[in-house]
Order: C-alpha cells, then structure tokens, then sequence
C-alpha cells in the first residue's frame, strides 16, 4: 500500500503480490499545500510603506516590492514545510492539522528536506537582487526559531508573531527605498501584537469545543483564554490610539491634500478588529485572522474604504480634474 516501486518489485521477487493499492494524491498538489499559498496574502504588508509613504506613482518601488514580496512567499513556504515536519505528532492529534500533507502521510519527509532549502534559496536570491538579504535572513531565522522553539513559550509566542509580521513591513520598506517612520512602526506593533493574540485565543477556543485543555508544542491552556483576549483587545485600542496620533502629526499634515480626511481611517480600522475579536469570542475565528479577513467580505469593503480614504486625502482627483 503506497509504497516506492522499488520496494514493490523487491517484495515481488520474494512473495506473490495479490493487489498493490496506491491511492496516494499526486505529489505536485501536495507539495503545493505543504507551501500554504493561502498564507502568502500576509505577505502584502510590503506594500504598505509605499501607500503610507503617498508614492503611488513610483514604478520602481513597486517593482522592487513586488520582489520583496516573492521572496517572503518563498521564504515563509519553506518554513512551513520545516514546522510541518517538527510538528508531526501535535499535527496528527490535532483535528484539522492533521490533514496537513506530512501529518496525514500524503508527502514523505525526504520531499520537504529537498523542497524546504530550495526555497530558502530563492527567498535569498531574491533578496540579494534588491539588496534586502539580511531582512530575508532575519525573517527566516525568527521564524525557524519560532517554529522549533519560541511557539512553546508562553508570551514569547505572540511577541515573536508580532514581530514577524512587522518585519514584513519592515521589509517592504527596505525594498522600496521608503523608511519605516516611527508611527508606522509603532501602529503596526501594536496592531499586528493584536492580531497574534486573536490566533491564539482561535486556537484555544478550538480545543476548548473539543473537550482538551492543552495542546502539544504549546505552553497555554484553555484557562489563559480570558487573559489572553484582554491582552489583545488592549493591543487593538492602543493601535488606533496611535494610529490617530500619527494622524494629527506635522509629517502628516504636509504629505497630504487634506489630511483631515484620515480620521476616517481610525473608526474603521478599530471597527475591523473588534469584529475579529467579536468572531473569535464566538468561533467563527479558524486559527489565523488574515487568512478570515483574506475570505470576509466585510474585511474586503473596509479595506476598499481605507484605500479611498488615502486616494481622496492624497487629492489625486482634485489634481487631475
């Protein structure tokens, strides 16, 4: 039963086979969950030192961005496949991740030991092209930490995921020549801090549905939920906080048309994650609130909302009427 034709004909040569089974999906599909493209969406945050740097027209940073971008996709697709093969026993007790293509049997390791640095090579090549290598480095080792380690400690793991995904701005930044301003750095803190709690909380609330008040390779238990959702929701609040401070700012008042117009932002964005915290309070929230927010529809029109805001305060259209 889905065994290599080598040991099929050696079998072969020794007994009679009466029915060989090889129900096995096909291995390119597979390889292709393994990588989880549905978590590359992340990987947009590159994008935002550009809009908030009001540089909509510059090619270049766009193009150097978008290769920011593939190299992420690669480097995080290579770490999802070394975190697949760690977690091979909690995968398999887990009542979806065991579904996950190393837990469930359809890939075997030897592919992920060859797929897994081939990606990381081109996450580096990648970077080398634009000059962010170290940034790549950094993510990568984080995230490798993250993945043998740090996910074990309590705190330590929501810290590390928010400094993941500030480090994908951080990134985005570095490529396209539009430095991470203070504000920004500290917004995206704050709200990504939220965002890693929102995770956690899911996750929890999932094992508590299913009767289990630990998990393994995690150092939390279904007890911690309450304080976890305080530590989160403060997160959110402070970020729109600093988020309307950033607004009333000198820096902000002379890179925008009407610069008045970004209070808007503020509701709508604060609006947006406590409708997180409100799915993951009754759980709707399956373990990662980007990849939600990727399929919310309401996620999508306040996104819309957010980006005219920034159109109409940049005074593109007054400009060109």
């Amino acid at each position: 039963m889905n065994a290599p034709d080598s040991l099929a004909d050696e079998v072969a040569r020794i007994t009679t086979v009466e029915r060989r089974i090889d129900d096995r999906p096909p291995r390119a599909p597979s390889v292709l969950k393994a990588m989880r493209p549905h978590q590359w969406i992340k990987n947009v945050l590159v994008f935002l030192p550009i809009l908030t740097a009001n540089a909509l027209r510059d090619g270049g940073a766009w193009v150097n961005a978008a290769a920011m971008f593939a190299a992420f996709c690669a480097t995080a697709s290579a770490v999802y496949i070394v975190n697949d093969m760690t977690d091979l026993s909690a995968d398999r007790g887990h009542p979806r991740k065991r579904r996950r293509p190393f837990a469930s049997g359809d890939l075997p390791l030897a592919i992920g030991l060859v797929v897994a640095p081939l990606l990381l090579l081109v996450g580096i090549a990648l970077g080398l092209a634009i000059g962010t290598t170290y940034v790549i480095i950094f993510y990568a080792a984080c995230s490798l930490a993250y993945s043998v380690r740090l996910k074990e400690l309590p705190l330590v793991d929501v810290f590390t995921l928010a400094l993941l995904y500030t480090v994908r701005v951080f990134g985005g930044a570095e490529a396209s020549n539009y430095r991470l301003s203070p504000w920004l750095l500290a917004f995206s803190t704050f709200l990504f801090l939220g965002l890693a709690n929102v995770k956690r909380v899911s996750e929890l609330m999932d094992l508590k549905r299913h009767e289990r008040r630990t998990t393994a390779r995690r150092g939390y238990q279904t007890d911690d939920i309450a304080i976890l959702q305080a530590m989160g929701v403060s997160a959110s609040f402070v970020s729109a906080t600093v988020l309307a401070l950033f607004i009333q700012s000198d820096s902000v008042a002379a890179r925008y048309t009407h610069p008045e117009l970004l209070w808007a932002i503020v509701p709508l964005l604060l609006f947006w994650q406590c409708r997180l915290w409100l799915s993951t309070a009754r759980g709707n929230m399956h373990d990662d609130p980007i990849i939600y927010a990727a399929k919310d529809r309401i996620s999508w029109l306040i996104a819309t909302a957010v980006f005219v805001v920034f159109i109409v305060a940049r005074g593109f259209y007054s400009r060109v009427g």
